[in-house]
């Protein structure tokens, strides 16, 4: 059964009292909970990893008060922003089982001219979570960024409706069309601001900001070699050698070394905004890649393995963070937690 906002969730009760707990500087006379931001990175398929690292903070009675994300991390962060917990987001990973199930929800543009997918019915499938709830009804404010390909610039959403800004944020740039919002074209967020760490800091007043990032590190890619970065198409097929020439996502065609200068351009990006953020969870390993959305599973066992190793680092902040309860019987003063924009 799909997930619907009118069931109960077991993290949603706790996590909604914490954040009106830290609107309100902790309760009647109670500490005033640390204000943590959370940034979720793009990276496709390995961005399940987000599911695993959601499920230990909730498990662990870590509360989330803002949320930033692009691309996948986008799609992850909508779903939790709006409510649900980090059960029912693996339940909807477990709805892509196969290869089979991936390919029903493609559906290619005629002539592709623009790209070869429109993403539509991705779309269609968010929707069926997310409805049309817009940014201003989410449980926790939340940043979508995409990339703005009329203004060649990096585009934040943080109003109007969730789904179509989740769609522009993963618009993988060659392989999806760009999608339309208000007579503008916007495609993946991730060629601009793979990991919007410094976005997030300056748009809310937080106390500490843990990034979580899916996508290959310089060490990565020299440790794991070709393992690092997945062809697009796998070479074993005797079908696929032979109609490797006139392929364009065939390994070393146009959209392959296309896909490459993105990732150069990502990984540079990802390591600076990195430094930006207090605590980094980093759930990657040799042999992932961005489609292999079937092995589910896998991606979040080690974005949960990832979150345990970096508990204590988030305690610690927490605990340096964390207001404690005041020593006269005056009322504690009203703290807002949903944003400091600027100007």
């Amino acid at each position: 059964m799909k997930p619907t906002h009118s069931q109960p969730d077991s993290g949603r009760g706790i996590f909604r009292a914490a954040n009106d707990a830290m609107e309100h500087g902790g309760g009647a006379g109670g500490p005033r909970f640390p204000r943590l931001g959370l940034v979720l990175s793009a990276g496709g398929a390995r961005g399940l990893a987000h599911v695993g690292v959601i499920q230990v903070l909730e498990e662990n009675g870590i509360p989330v008060t803002a949320i930033a994300g692009t691309s996948m991390g986008a799609y992850v962060g909508a779903v939790y922003a709006s409510g649900l917990g980090g059960a029912d987001l693996e339940n909807l990973a477990r709805e892509i089982p196969d290869r089979k199930a991936l390919r029903a929800m493609l559906d290619f543009a005629i002539p592709p001219t623009a790209g070869l997918i429109r993403g539509n019915r991705i779309r269609r499938h968010l929707e069926r979570t997310l409805g049309w709830l817009t940014f201003e009804e989410m449980k926790r404010p939340l940043m979508v960024v995409a990339t703005d390909l009329d203004a060649l610039q990096s585009h934040v959403f943080d109003s109007g409706p969730v789904a179509p800004a989740v769609h522009a944020s993963a618009a993988i740039p060659g392989i999806c069309t760009p999608v339309q919002i208000d007579g503008r074209r916007y495609t993946d967020g991730g060629a601009v601001d793979p990991l919007p760490v410094t976005l997030l800091r300056s748009r809310f007043d937080l106390d500490m900001v843990v990034a979580v990032n899916v996508l290959p590190t310089y060490d990565d890619l020299e440790r794991c070699k070709d393992a690092a970065f997945t062809t697009l198409i796998r070479k074993t097929s005797v079908v696929s050698r032979i109609l490797r020439p006139v392929n364009l996502l065939a390994d070393g065609n146009v959209l392959d070394t296309f896909r490459r200068a993105l990732m150069c351009a990502q990984v540079g990006l990802v390591e600076k905004e990195a430094r930006e953020a207090d605590v980094l969870i980093h759930p990657f390993h040799c042999g992932s890649s961005w489609c292999d959305f079937e092995n589910h599973a896998r991606y979040i066992e080690t974005g949960r393995m990832a979150a345990e190793q970096a508990l204590p680092a988030i305690r610690a902040l927490l605990s340096t963070k964390a207001t404690p309860p005041p020593t006269s019987h005056e009322i504690p003063p009203i703290t807002s937690c949903l944003g400091r924009f600027p100007a």
